[in-house]
């Protein structure tokens, strides 16, 4: 049996018939988001707009194999995680903790054991942190947000202020390094140069002697100018070990292994170019050595030479940094501090050889002064001692102040654009967007909740679903509310009529009042049930429901009424042998009736009673049998069908229901056709469609279904029929009343 899907009409209908659920739903949805917005604390968001400049600085790195747009969306990743990080959040903390808004986080904290509270206060400065590249540009957003305006504002400055401090303080951390390692140099020689001057002052006073000879002199001159560029060497050496040092110092422990790696890097180009920037450089000191100024061609030629063989391995480095270990993690380190700590690890391989060169020569000149007769000697020695310590003052007198200048001139590779305002408004509670929000959430809160009620409400409400059963609909009819009244045709009550004529049920509504919308609905039925006999007369009739309760009495009482008003002769039948109800309906005797005859106690025209309603006939059930179904089932029945066929236009037959036992089932494979009555919201669908499949497969002929008790207030379908048709009878009494 084919279903049929509901249709977008019985949606809606669904929706209308449950309305006040629905409204309730809806109303209690905007009732929360009101409250909910109009008492949540106010959030106000402060941007400051930050210029992160990412040209390179460097004439190779690593990350030259990257694009330009690598190159840049790689450094704006490092910056946006540095912004992120702990050590800024710890950094702009520091900075609150000496403001005005000190006590708001130590509020914020107050419940809290003592080693939670920082993590705590951190937690609030990265949740109200919110880092946002604009696209396109070199610019990063920084916003905060806090529930007071000036604290917005304060927040998103001290993030920003934290961050070119820390920037700059990277930037110049490395010239700082090497400017402290100079400053203690130059005061330990300051103190050395010092000494030596006594000394050689003493001796000078001692042994009554002013000067070296003129050949000593030339020896001891250019012994004290190597040891100036052996130191020299050896000074920039050192400072290029503390800039490695400071670097490593700024890396977590997972990364700083890196600048070891990055270091160690090793392979036979690599070790051939290093020898031969040594080589280079042992050449450049011998020509020193021999008097080579440092314009000689020979001299410019090898340091070429020694800077073409440091780019060579500076690529080479690279291209082994980069397939062996960053490939997994290209951005473990910023552009920057990769190109650096590789330039940094080639100069200290070169100054090593140049030292080492140069350390050679110093050497050799004092291998010559050691052959100097002793007295000789011993001035010679202290003069150099005078000169060297003076030459190397002054070298690192010089160098500090470079690196001093160098220092102050550095500005970092970050600059505040905007600073943070106040904000006017807050951008939380949105309160249209919440309510517009709040609105669409409570329609489909309240509509889902509808739907879902309606799911598990497994009842027959309407029509279509009678008919996605397969089930042909004759009618609907309405609900028949009290016992004890009866309708006018305005559809008014009217007391019901007390007389020894009219002592039967008001549930005859056809009878008693022809004019009621009740009426009219049983008078459709009938007009329905006609047009299916068009073709085939049908004589005799099952009206039979899923379950008990549902109407099927009244219904067959009134369908004989309707089909009596037509001017038919009309017999009913009370096969119900379980729980008759018929005769007390049309209020004639019990007894005899059906199981009388069956049981041969009387004979058939006996049991046929007149009553009260014209061309109606009503045959009781008589006594209730121990045996119904097997009296129902038996010969006489069947031949008592056929003899009152011949006797009355139609012959109608009530039953038990065809849920509870089988004898509607044995009735509609021996009567012409079945009428279902189902009660909307009573009848399961699951059991009228298992009483449709039940009576297809036993041949029965199903002639359709009445859609019973149905409250047509709700407006069933959308069409207020029976609200119009009583408007139209009580307009039509109205004029048919004399003034």
């Amino acid at each position: 049996m084919e279903k049929k899907e509901k249709t977008w009409q019985e949606y809606l209908f669904i929706l209308f018939r449950r309305r006040w659920v629905w409204l309730m739903a809806f109303f209690s949805v905007i009732a929360v988001t009101v409250l909910l917005t109009f008492t949540a604390k106010p959030v106000y968001e402060a941007k400051t707009s930050i210029l992160i400049d990412v040209e390179e600085r460097m004439q190779k790195a690593i990350f030259d194999m990257m694009s330009p747009l690598g190159q840049r969306e790689a450094k704006i990743k490092n910056q946006v995680e540095i912004l992120k990080s702990r050590t800024l959040a710890l950094g702009v903390l520091e900075f609150v903790s000496h403001s005005e808004f000190s006590p708001f986080f130590e509020k914020l904290a107050s419940d809290l054991q003592n080693h939670k509270k920082l993590e705590q206060k951190l937690a609030y400065l990265k949740k109200n942190l919110k880092i946002q590249p604009v696209r396109g540009t070199d610019v990063i957003e920084l916003k905060t947000t806090a529930s007071d305006p000036v604290m917005a504002s304060f927040l998103a400055n001290a993030f920003a202020d934290q961050y070119f401090q820390q920037s700059l303080k990277f930037t110049k951390g490395e010239i700082s390094e090497v400017r402290q390692f100079l400053e203690v140099q130059l005061d330990n020689i300051q103190k050395e140069l010092k000494i030596s001057e006594e000394a050689l002052k003493a001796y000078k006073e001692k042994e009554k002697v002013t000067a070296l000879p003129d050949e000593t002199s030339e020896l001891v001159k250019k012994l004290v100018e190597f040891d100036g560029l052996y130191n020299e060497a050896k000074t920039d050496l050192e400072s290029a070990v503390k800039r490695m040092e400071y670097m490593q110092s700024q890396l977590d422990t997972r990364r700083s292994k890196l600048v070891q790696d990055i270091t160690t890097v090793s392979s036979p180009l690599i070790i051939q170019l290093r020898n031969e920037i040594a080589n280079l450089e042992a050449v450049k000191a011998s020509y020193i050595a021999q008097g080579f100024s440092v314009n000689h061609p020979k001299i410019v030629e090898i340091n070429q030479r020694i800077e073409d063989t440091k780019k060579s391995l500076i690529t080479e480095s690279s291209k082994i940094v980069s397939s062996e270990l960053l490939s997994g993690d290209p951005l473990a380190l910023s552009t920057d501090l990769v190109n650096k700590i590789l330039l940094i690890e080639i100069e200290i391989h070169s100054l090593s050889a140049k030292a080492k060169a140069l350390g050679t020569v110093v050497q050799t000149y004092a291998a010559q002064l050691n052959s100097l007769p002793e007295k000789s000697l011993q001035l010679a020695r202290l003069e150099r001692q005078a000169k060297v310590s003076e030459n190397i003052f002054m070298m690192l007198k010089e160098k500090y102040e470079e690196a001093r200048i160098k220092e102050a001139g550095q500005i970092g590779s970050v600059r505040i654009i905007d600073q943070a305002y106040p904000p006017l408004s807050p951008i939380k509670p949105k309160k249209k967007l919440n309510l517009i929000l709040g609105a669409l959430l409570g329609i489909l809160f309240a509509t889902t909740m509808i739907l879902s009620v309606e799911a598990f409400d497994t009842t027959v409400k309407t029509v279509p679903e009678i008919e996605r059963a397969g089930i042909p609909v004759l009618g609907t009819i309405p609900l028949i509310k009290e016992n004890n009244k009866v309708w006018s045709g305005n559809g008014k009550h009217r007391s019901k009529i007390e007389s020894e004529e009219l002592k039967i049920s008001s549930n005859l509504v056809t009878h008693l009042d022809p004019k009621s919308a009740v009426s009219e609905a049983y008078r459709t039925f009938r007009t329905n049930l006609q047009f299916t006999q068009a073709d085939t007369p049908l004589k005799t009739i099952l009206v039979t429901s899923p379950g008990p309760g549902e109407g099927k009495s009244t219904t067959i009482s009134n369908l004989a009424i309707t089909l009596s008003q037509s001017g038919f002769k009309i017999l009913v039948v009370d096969t119900d042998l379980r729980k008759p109800v018929l005769h007390g309906i049309f209020g004639v005797p019990k007894e005899p009736g059906v199981v009388h005859y069956l049981s041969g106690k009387a004979d058939l025209k006996s049991i046929i009673k007149p009553t009260p309603v014209e061309n109606i006939f009503l045959i009781p059930a008589g006594i209730i049998p121990p045996n119904p179904n097997e009296l129902i089932g038996s010969q006489k029945f069947k031949n008592m069908v056929e003899e009152l066929k011949g006797e009355f236009d139609f012959v109608l037959f009530d039953s038990p229901p065809m849920m509870a036992v089988a004898d509607a089932t044995v009735l509609s494979t021996i009567l012409d056709g079945v009428i279902l009555v189902i009660s909307a919201g009573q009848s399961h669908f699951a059991n009228m469609e298992k009483v449709a499949s039940s009576l297809k497969g036993l041949k029965a002929n199903l002639l359709g279904g009445v859609l019973n008790k149905l409250k047509f207030e709700k407006i069933y379908g959308g069409y207020p029929y029976y609200y119009y048709y009583h408007h139209y009878y009580e307009d039509g009494e109205k004029k048919a009343t004399p003034s």
